[in-house]
């Protein structure tokens, strides 16, 4: 210990000596440790624990799984649930849970919450317990003993004021009083974006329902069970519903997934990436710095050569040198730790809208515990790192032409700061070539046709409550008003509504048949998107009508049942055919789902910019009524400067409906290319700064060649060389040196971006 505080005292001086070196050095690898433990705040957090789940390695997601049709994750229905729970050998326990929305009414202003309905066992497999209050006991799931709810922890603070006294008073959900029996832990966010739990009734009728694919399911396993036997065991299970159930359950497998894995796959690949990024950024960073370092180990080859001749080790002019290394390494550290607090700040305010509500783990972003102890292993990894070929190049001087010429810099010197440049030139263009892709992606992505036009459209969620609107002549009725009310407003162009928008992240699929063709077996049946709108939908979005025409007010619930396709489904199901006046409909007996006719084509829509287009067709409002709808106004103004006399409107038919999720088109497409914004912009700029470091290493050791030969080049002009002989000497050995790392690096790029 002694001899190391005396080598810390020693480097201390020593560092003091050259503050240029020093300066330059430490902000060099804080830039490199501060982007690693900004990047390493967010895995921690997102990837590695992001469920504040007590023994977090049993807890699995299952999905069903439809192989054939490359559906690996698919929602699960209630038979089949309660087969695989009564059923199984592995489980603990075995929970669910489904999408569940609420208005909340009875405190101004009504606001649209998201809920979920949950299987009343669902906290005791999470192993997490309320905050407040108690869990739902196992009578609650039965219909009229239902009407209990828990509150997520973030909405008990906005819109009770973190109420201690809460528990057993009543809210108004949906127009339902609900009491309310439990408050959730701060950190538990699980499902993501959860404000209200509350209990799923369960019916004879919801038991047996083995066509409902609503629900998703997660388990706890066993102490001491693998999930590959986990995984056996359902599908093992699979496989006997079934021979049981061939209708129903026909190619329909299981997965079991870890509830991490599951929970985080959106944006696990591109975290572990930028962390890839970043590490390639610092490792840029130790080569800026060995440079640096070796070439002031020449500058102290006397010293060096002094202190072997006076009898010191190799080891311990090693260990010296390396204590100063890893001391320089932990100032960056410390100030990068600073940089980071800026960075995390940053990438907070990235964060677009609400998402980071879907982001379990986020709250906890941060400098925390684990991420110092991180820093520090980098720092002190850095610090070895930049540290030990030049300590090792320098212990070994040649005595005599060092205490005779006061350190001469030998060829192997060369070789290696040669060595170092060309790396820094690889894996800066490793990262280029990477954000490159990444950025075309993402430039491919904004130009992708979304099949319609965004430019001045409002857009705004509405759901009706059914304790209040208890049929769909109800509904109907609230929805053509309001469109009326709005469509007379000035600045208002058009209006329409939309059960789901496109590229809003919701969609229904429903499997249908198609007259003419025979019935697909089971696992391979006709599956297509469906959109409700009402009639001017096509006009206020800008959809081109291809083909027939477009839903009017004469399509109503006794009129003829009509149905409007896209490009896709009618090539796919009537090629080289006039779709118009074809029929389809929907599986089940023909008297509750009759034929509906195509009475039109329209273009196709994008619901996502990264897939393919689907079989979309569209059905009228007003003959398959919806309480969920998305208004759209097509505006003569600045879109957004519509949003409150739109809500008046709202609130002149029924002052308890909330109006949220008010956003313009452009915002809705924006949010819907987020995390490839992210992603492409984050790995863009270490890509950047990993160039600059590049150009920054290649400029320094250029200047130390260049004074190393100022005897030589002196020599050289004196015998007739002329200025641009000598600038061209000392470009082609930079260029060199650029070009190999140019080779060395398009095929590590090729490598890496496969």
């Amino acid at each position: 210990m002694e001899t190391l505080l005396k080598d810390v005292r020693y480097g201390i001086r020593s560092l003091l000596k050259q503050p240029a070196f020093t300066a330059i050095a430490v902000i060099t690898l804080a830039l490199g440790i501060a982007g690693n433990t900004v990047i390493f705040s967010a895995v921690n957090s997102l990837l590695v624990k992001p469920l504040a789940f007590p023994e977090l390695d049993r807890m699995v997601a299952i999905w069903e799984a439809r192989l054939s049709q490359g559906v690996e994750r698919n929602e699960v229905t209630m038979a089949d649930y309660l087969d695989w729970r009564k059923q199984n050998q592995t489980f603990e326990q075995m929970g669910l849970y489904r999408w569940w929305s609420a208005n909340l009414t009875g405190v101004e202003p009504p606001e649209r919450i998201q809920g979920f309905l949950v299987s009343t066992n669902f906290l005791d497999v999470t192993g997490v317990k309320p905050f407040i209050g108690r869990a739902f006991s196992a009578e609650e799931d039965q219909p009229g003993k239902d009407a209990v709810v828990i509150l997520n922890y973030g909405l008990w603070q906005r819109r009770f004021g973190g109420d201690a006294n809460i528990v057993n008073k009543t809210v108004s959900l949906n127009g339902v009083k609900r009491t309310i029996i439990g408050v959730l832990p701060k950190e538990f966010n699980y499902p993501s974006g959860m404000d209200v739990m509350a209990p799923l009734a369960l019916t004879p009728e919801l038991a047996s329902n083995r066509d409902n694919h609503t629900y998703y399911v997660l388990g706890r396993l066993k102490q001491n069970v693998s999930l590959p036997l986990a995984q056996t065991d359902l599908s093992t299970i699979a496989a006997r519903l079934e021979k049981d159930y061939p209708q129903a359950n026909t190619g329909h497998g299981v997965v079991v997934y870890p509830i991490v894995e599951d929970t985080v796959r959106f944006y696990a690949r591109a975290l572990w990436v930028l962390m890839g990024a970043v590490g390639f950024v610092l490792l840029i960073a130790c080569a800026n710095v060995a440079n640096l370092t070796l070439a002031r180990s020449s500058t102290r080859q006397r010293e060096i050569a002094l202190r072997l001749a006076l009898g010191a080790s190799r080891s311990r002019i090693i260990r010296q040198l390396l204590t100063e290394s890893v001391m320089v390494a932990l100032i960056g550290g410390a100030l990068g730790v600073l940089i980071a607090y800026w960075g995390i700040d940053a990438m907070r305010a990235a964060n677009p809208g609400e998402a980071a509500k879907f982001a379990p783990g986020w709250e906890h972003l941060g400098i925390n515990f684990p991420v110092l102890v991180f820093t520090l292993g980098v720092s002190v990894l850095s610090g070895a790192l930049f540290g030990l070929a030049p300590a090792w190049q320098a212990s070994k001087p040649d005595l005599n032409d060092a205490l005779k010429e006061g350190g001469r810099t030998t060829s192997s010197s060369h070789r290696l700061r040669n060595a170092l440049v060309v790396c820094e030139v690889a894996l800066a263009l490793m990262l280029l070539v990477s954000a490159g892709l990444l950025l075309r992606s993402f430039l491919s992505l904004l130009n992708t046709d979304p099949g319609f036009n965004s430019t001045n459209l409002l857009t705004m969620k509405l759901v009706l409550p059914a304790a209040k609107y208890k049929d769909d002549q109800a509904r109907a009725a609230f929805y053509s008003e309001l469109l009326n009310r709005i469509r007379v407003l000035p600045g208002v162009e058009s209006v329409a509504a939309v059960n789901y928008l496109p590229l809003g992240g919701s969609n229904s699929s429903d499997i249908f048949l198609i007259e003419g063709l025979p019935e697909p077996p089971p696992g391979q049946e006709f599956i297509g998107r469906y959109r409700v709108c009402t009639p001017d939908y096509f006009q206020t979005m800008g959809i081109p009508i291809l083909k027939g025409r477009a839903f009017t007010e004469q399509d109503k619930v006794d009129a003829p049942r009509v149905v409007i396709v896209n490009e896709t489904l009618a090539q796919r199901y009537w090629p080289n055919q006039d779709p118009i006046n074809k029929r389809m409909r929907f599986t089940g007996p023909l008297e509750k789902n009759p034929w509906i006719q195509v009475v039109g084509v329209v273009k196709d829509v994008k619901h996502a910019l990264s897939l393919p287009m689907s079989s979309d067709y569209y059905l009228p409002q007003n003959q398959d009524t919806w309480s969920s709808m998305v208004l759209v106004a097509k505006t003569k103004t600045e879109p957004m400067s519509m949003a409150a006399p739109i809500r008046q409107q709202v609130w002149a038919i029924d002052k308890d409906e909330p109006v949220f999720d008010v956003r313009t088109m452009q915002q809705v497409r924006a949010l819907s290319v987020a995390l490839y914004s992210f992603s492409s912009v984050t790995l863009t700029i270490f890509a950047a700064v990993a160039l600059i470091l590049s150009a920054v290493g290649i400029y320094g050791v250029m200047a130390y060649v260049v004074t190393q030969r100022t005897h030589e080049i002196g020599i050289r002009m004196a015998l007739g060389a002329r200025s641009r002989d000598v600038l061209r000497l000392v470009v082609r050995h930079g260029m060199t040196l650029a070009l190999i790392g140019v080779g060395v690096g398009l095929g590590g790029a090729w490598a890496l971006t496969r």
